[in-house]
């Protein structure tokens, strides 16, 4: 592993010239910026017990990344398993959970498919993305099902201060091309603001022994409007994106081909804010996300809808902030596969109630939350989180935390689908070091525990008569460790995580997760113009049918340069030292690729 590290060690020295003169010759950059998916409010992030990752909006457009998942990629604990090319399927897993124990949000709305399988990441234009906030661990008292590793919440941009224009291209490898244009207005009580987003591209041979190309095409709307009335906030938002992937399946005498398929994801959501006093405000939202595949060699598809609405109160004191909410949601399953047909659905109630407490040296966050989920009953679940400071920079962090996920369609009523199954459950306990050093920096350290237990899997007799069945259980202890600076022209993000994610029947390593990872993002402005260098090192890992992945490092480059006062030039290099890698047995990825992006904005 010394090799893995090296490249890290090497940006943690070319940052250190940076940190020693941060006190005297620079005014303090900021490192407290709003967050809200940690306790469902705005929060500063050093007021933050739970372990959060941000990825701004100047990280993702340095990054000049296709995806969301390419986003998250290079921030240790958050790894990634790619069935193939641009558009393919893309598994997250976080602190080692499994790919559906990862919730995505998109602006607190739940996108999750309601059958197996996770979120569409891949499908996530970041054009459209303001920020990213990742919370580590389960957060079933403010979400509810599927967030046992982790909630990843994508904030979509809103329109700026008057009115805005900009516009984008980006062209490389693969014959990938992606453009975007986008307007806005924001005045003193009105907002509003659209983009619309399209990317082409060949993509490369997804499927090891073969060679040819796997294409993928997205076409993505943004919009958002707000509207203040009196004391009251009305808002709207609408994200969109549909087109068409190819990928390798099977063709109707089952040989490996390549296929297609189309896709559409969308969230639409109305909220409306109220403060009823000094102290006391109300929420109301309404939200609609639909995820839909249809196969085009086929008759098969998928589809998910989710209707909700969720109400809230929030009542700010002096040393505490209570939440109280209840929320309803609909959701709606369609599926054809294999000629075998899914159309149910079924209704979710819950109510939370959340602490905030701040009293001297002592904080803490205390919550708990009912679902009730038709199928199979209710559940109680609850948080504590506890933070101690030792000083004005240093505090001490306790958590403890419960989440589940509840069974979906096909685990139900799919192939060996059984009705009667249980949640996963899940408890995580964890302890923590949180340092600011000085204004400029700060770091992150975390020892955890998470046990799940009830893991749903099916089971097959001799005569492959098979039964979804709760059998499985894992555990995983790690310690995770972050390091930030914000500086002047300097920027940088260490990340390391070691961890043992085990399956407890057999005593093995959890298919598609490493034990050891560790990740470097660094840049550096200096006039008009700024570049970074990105670096990923990943242990070997396990996959299905006892395949052994080995380890791998990852290097991108960046820069840019500034032409003017709304124009700006930017360059990629992705997978620096041509690395031949495996994030999923027998699917190649990314060889050495260049891209480039052109954009404006007034």
């Amino acid at each position: 592993m010394k090799s893995l590290f090296q490249p890290l060690l090497l940006g943690a020295m070319l940052a250190a010239p940076a940190v020693s003169v941060a006190d005297t010759d620079s005014a303090p950059t900021q490192l407290d910026p709003v967050v809200v998916t940690a306790t469902g409010n705005p929060t500063p992030l050093t007021e933050v017990l739970a372990p959060l990752l941000v990825i701004t909006r100047e990280q993702i457009e340095q990054a000049q990344a296709g995806d969301l998942a390419e986003l998250l990629r290079f921030f240790a604990g958050v790894e990634l398993g790619r069935n193939g090319g641009p558009g393919s399927t893309t598994s997250v897993f976080i602190r080692g959970g499994e790919s559906n124990h990862t919730l995505i949000l998109i602006d607190g709305v739940r996108v999750n498919p309601a059958t197996s399988g996770g979120a569409a990441l891949q499908n996530i234009a970041p054009d459209s993305i303001e920020r990213i906030e990742v919370v580590k661990g389960p957060r079933a008292t403010l979400y509810g099902s599927d967030a046992i590793g982790g909630v990843v919440n994508v904030i979509t941009r809103s329109g700026g201060l008057g009115t805005t224009l900009g516009a984008s291209l980006r062209g490389g490898s693969d014959d990938t091309v992606d453009g975007s244009v986008r307007a806005g207005y924001a005045g003193e009580r009105s907002s509003a603001s659209l983009q619309v987003q399209h990317e082409d591209t060949d993509g490369f041979p997804a499927l090891r022994g073969f060679d040819q190309d796997t294409g993928y095409q997205r076409t993505s709307v943004n919009a958002d409007g707000s509207l203040k009335i009196g004391e009251a906030t009305i808002g709207a938002r609408l994200w969109d994106a549909r087109g068409d992937v190819e990928y390798y399946g099977y063709d109707a005498n089952f040989d490996r081909a390549v296929v297609s398929q189309d896709y559409r994801n969308q969230v639409a959501a109305i909220d409306a804010t109220l403060p009823l006093n000094d102290r006391l405000g109300a929420t109301v939202k309404v939200s609609r996300m639909q995820d839909s595949v249809e196969q085009n060699q086929s008759d098969d598809e998928v589809e998910t809808i989710r209707s909700g609405a969720d109400a809230g109160l929030v009542w700010t004191l002096p040393n505490q902030r209570i939440t109280g909410g209840a929320g309803f949601v609909h959701e709606r399953v369609s599926a054809l596969s294999f000629g075998s047909a899914i159309a149910e659905g079924r209704d979710v109630g819950t109510l939370h109630l959340q602490d905030e407490l701040h009293y001297g040296r002592h904080r803490a966050v205390v919550g708990g939350s009912f679902s009730d989920y038709e199928g199979f009953g209710s559940r109680f679940d609850g948080t504590l989180d506890y933070g101690f400071d030792l000083s004005d920079a240093t505090r001490l962090v306790a958590s403890a935390a419960t989440g589940f996920r509840a069974p979906d369609a096909t685990d139900r009523y799919g192939f060996g689908g059984n009705p009667d199954l249980k949640p996963e459950k899940a408890r995580n306990y964890e302890l923590g070091l949180q340092q600011r050093l000085g204004a400029y920096q700060r770091a992150d350290l975390r020892v955890f525990r998470s046990d799940v237990e009830d893991l749903i899997n099916t089971i097959c007799d001799e005569n492959f008569n098979c039964t979804a069945v709760n059998v499985d259980q894992y555990r995983n202890t790690g310690v995770e460790i972050s390091y930030h600076l914000n500086w002047d022209h300097w920027s940088a993000t260490l990340t390391g995580l070691t961890q043992d994610p085990e399956d407890r029947a057999t005593g093995e390593q959890l298919l598609r997760r490493a034990k050891n990872s560790a990740a470097l993002k660094l840049s550096r402005s200096l006039g008009i113009y700024n570049a970074g260098i990105d670096v990923l090192g990943s242990g070997p890992r396990k996959d299905f049918g006892g395949v052994e992945l080995g380890g791998y490092m990852l290097i991108d480059l960046t820069g840019g340069v500034r032409l003017g006062e709304h124009v700006a030039l930017r360059l990629r290099v992705e997978n620096l030292l041509d690395k031949d890698y495996q994030t999923a047995a027998g699917y190649n990825q990314q060889d050495r690729s260049y891209y480039a992006t052109a954009s404006y904005a007034y």
